[in-house]
Parts: structure tokens; C-alpha cells; sequence
């Protein structure tokens, strides 16, 4: 299949993309099972991914299965409350699947990787299983796939079972996407994790130049189960029936492109960027009202953010021992981010002046066409178009 084949197939237009007798008043044809990772910036995205599907035609519905690492006392499910309902609440469900609380003191991760899969596989492919059961036994529409988010291909498994197809959407780059996907096809003639501190230099079809082995995140390159764990992925991934990805064609015509044109690999879809709007203070939760106001009333630089992500947070041992070194190691000079951005500011002004406004001009460029991409007529727009008629084909196939 020719990169053009893959990214320039005919396209709902406005008109044809949701017929006049399919209005909200009616069924929707096709329902598509999301199951994002648990991770926050997974979920919040795949919700908004969600969102942007059944605005864009009645014929959709989505429910989204909703997954907590045992360990995770935090309320994972404020991401989904309004006003993400706020669209179309009667097309856009979600469940919580139970949590596996009597696990929680042994299953907190040495190895976040390696457990991500077997949290996966062992504890939620029966409540997934169960739910889809219950989804087809029960709901009008037809169920035409899963979408699910790129740690979650072991779902893949699951959806087969019921014959359906599974999508993926690709949270990262393009550029991630396709250097996962020859870390796959570089670990069927070596042990890549051999690469790990060597002075190799990679030559990665989606990048424009060769890539130092030394560069590359720690974790793919883990012997540990790391490497295993992003090798598999990148196996499953080219079994789907399709990869969204948050991203947008103008910004990575490159490695969209070398993917495109790729026939072992799926169609690609660049939909992004798939964002979240920050409400405003009386729509937020006043838990982070009140942190952000006492944020507010610190002196400047007078505060150090330390975060795992949605992976975790410090016990109060940890708070009070980096404290204590952060207080013996304050000889050192602490730069503050106002410092970083004056000394960047600087250099750039201080360089070759052509070239530092070419590049200023270029973000310029990829901010504007950001806003212009998801519009319609954009590239996501037509892209996430091409995604919609592909599922609704597929239901509609004998």
C-alpha cells in the first residue's frame, strides 16, 4: 500500500458524514469499546479522543472501560465527571472496572513496565471480557471494535474473541511510533538491549538522521523486561486494524509519510493534537483550586515540584529526605526557570541570527497550523473522517 493509498482515500465530507436519518434521536449504528491505559495522560486524552469521535457523527457511541492500578488511591474517574460528559452523555458511557484491592500491598511495581503488562493481562482482560458480554447482550447498536491505548494491545486478545476488530491510539508521535516499530524489527536479528551505552548509531526509517544508541530512552533498551515489554507492543500494533495518533501531519510529514508508504504497517490516522481544555475555577475540583491559591501566594522560585506522574507520589519519609539534601546541597546554585529562559533567550539572540529566526518562524508556523488542522477541511479533520467511515464500513460489511 503507497503512502498515498493510506492517507488519501476518499473522506466523509460535511455533508455525507452523519445522513439526515441518523440524528440523535435514533440509535447510533456503531459502538466502539475504548480501553485506555490507566495512566492520567493516557485517559484524559483518550476521553477527549472519545469526545471528538461522537461530535463528529450520531452513529457512534462509545463506552470507556476505565481500568485503576491496585495501588492508585487517587480518583481517577474526576477526569471523566463534567464537563467531558457535557457533548453527548447519552452516546459516551463509562465503567469503572473493579479495582483489586486485597493485591495492593504486593503488586506495587519494582518495575513499572513489567507490571503495566501483567496488570493488563492478569487482572482486567475478564472484567473487559465480562463488560463486552454485557454490551453486546444489551445495546441496539452494533459493536464494531475496540480502540485501545497503545499499552494496552494485550486487549487485542479479548477482542478477537468476540471477532471484533482493534484500533490503537497512539497517545506519542509518529516519530515514537515508527522508532518502536524498527525496535522490533532490529530485535529479530539482535538482543537490542545490547545497544544500551554502546557508541552505535541507529538509522531509524522515520528519523531524518541517524540516531546515537546512548540518546535513546533508558527503559526500551532495559534488560530488565523494558526492552521485552516495547518490543511486544510493537508487535501487536502491527496486527491492528488501525493507529490514531496525536499528532498532526504538518508537523511530522516525514515520519507520517515513511509510515504511510510502509506496507507492514497499518493505515495510519493523525488526528491530533487531542487536547484537554482547563475548565475555569467554579466548573474545577476545589481540592486544586485551593493547592493553586496557596501556589499563588509563595514567593517566587520558592517551591520544588516533585512528581512521578500519575504512577505514584512521595510518602512523607521520602518529602522529608529530599528536604533535608536539598537544604545541605543549597551551595550549589539553584536556576530558577526564569534563568533558563533569559540564558536560551540569549543564545539564540547572540547566534546566527538566520538561522535563529528560521526556527522561531517554523514554531510560529506548526502553533498556527495546530489550531487550523483540527478545523474543518484540516488534516486531523479529514483523518479522524477517514477513521469514522472506516468503522462504520466495517459494521456495515456482511
Amino acid at each position: 500500500m503507497t503512502a498515498k493509498s493510506k492517507l488519501k482515500e476518499p473522506i466523509l465530507s460535511p455533508s455525507s458524514r452523519t445522513p439526515p436519518h441518523f440524528g440523535r434521536e435514533m440509535a447510533a449504528a456503531a459502538e466502539l469499546v475504548f480501553i485506555p491505559s490507566p495512566g492520567m495522560g493516557h485517559l484524559v486524552s483518550t476521553v477527549e479522543m472519545a469526545m471528538q469521535l461522537i461530535g463528529r457523527d450520531h452513529r457512534l457511541s462509545i463506552t470507556v472501560l476505565i481500568m485503576k492500578f491496585p495501588f492508585d488511591k487517587s480518583k481517577v474517574s474526576s477526569s471523566t465527571q463534567s464537563p467531558l460528559l457535557t457533548v453527548a452523555e447519552d452516546r459516551l458511557k463509562f465503567v469503572h472496572l473493579p479495582q483489586e484491592e486485597a493485591a495492593s500491598a504486593e503488586l506495587r511495581p519494582k518495575n513499572p513496565v513489567n507490571f503495566m503488562l501483567e496488570f493488563v493481562i492478569n487482572m482486567n482482560k475478564q472484567h473487559v471480557r465480562d463488560h463486552v458480554t454485557k454490551i453486546i447482550s444489551t445495546d441496539s447498536s452494533q459493536l464494531a471494535g475496540f480502540v485501545v491505548d497503545m499499552f494496552c494491545t494485550p486487549m487485542m486478545d479479548v477482542a478477537a474473541e468476540f471477532g471484533l476488530p482493534t484500533y490503537v491510539f497512539f497517545t506519542s508521535s509518529c516519530a515514537f511510533l515508527g522508532f518502536m516499530l524498527h525496535l522490533d524489527t532490529l530485535n529479530r536479528n539482535q538482543d537490542v538491549t545490547e545497544l544500551k551505552d554502546s557508541d552505535a548509531e541507529l538509522e531509524v526509517p522515520v528519523f531524518v538522521n541517524p540516531v546515537p544508541a546512548k540518546v535513546l530512552p533508558s527503559v526500551v533498551l532495559d534488560k530488565e523486561g523494558g526492552s521485552t515489554f516495547f518490543v511486544s507492543v510493537a508487535k501487536r500494533l502491527r496486527e491492528t486494524k488501525g493507529i490514531m495518533v496525536n499528532t498532526f501531519e504538518e508537523l511530522e510529514s516525514y515520519a507520517v509519510k515513511r509510515l504511510a508508504g510502509d506496507d507492514k504497517v497499518p493505515p495510519i490516522y493523525p488526528v491530533g493534537p487531542v487536547l484537554h481544555h482547563v475548565t475555569d475555577e467554579k466548573e474545577g475540583n476545589e481540592e486544586v483550586i485551593q493547592i493553586m491559591r496557596w501556589l499563588d501566594n509563595q514567593p517566587p522560585s520558592s517551591v520544588v515540584f516533585l512528581c512521578f506522574g500519575s504512577m505514584g507520589t512521595f510518602d512523607g519519609d521520602q518529602l522529608d529526605y529530599r528536604r533535608d539534601v536539598l537544604f545541605d546541597s543549597i551551595k550549589v546554585k539553584l536556576v530558577t526557570a526564569d534563568e533558563i529562559e533569559n540564558d536560551i533567550r540569549k543564545l539564540m539572540e547572540n547566534g546566527d541570527k538566520s538561522s535563529t529566526e528560521g526556527i522561531k518562524q517554523k514554531v510560529k508556523e506548526m502553533s498556527e497550523k495546530s489550531k487550523i488542522v483540527i478545523k474543518e477541511g484540516g488534516s486531523s479533520y479529514n483523518s479522524i473522517g477517514r477513521f469514522i467511515e472506516d468503522v462504520i464500513i466495517n459494521v456495515s460489511s456482511p
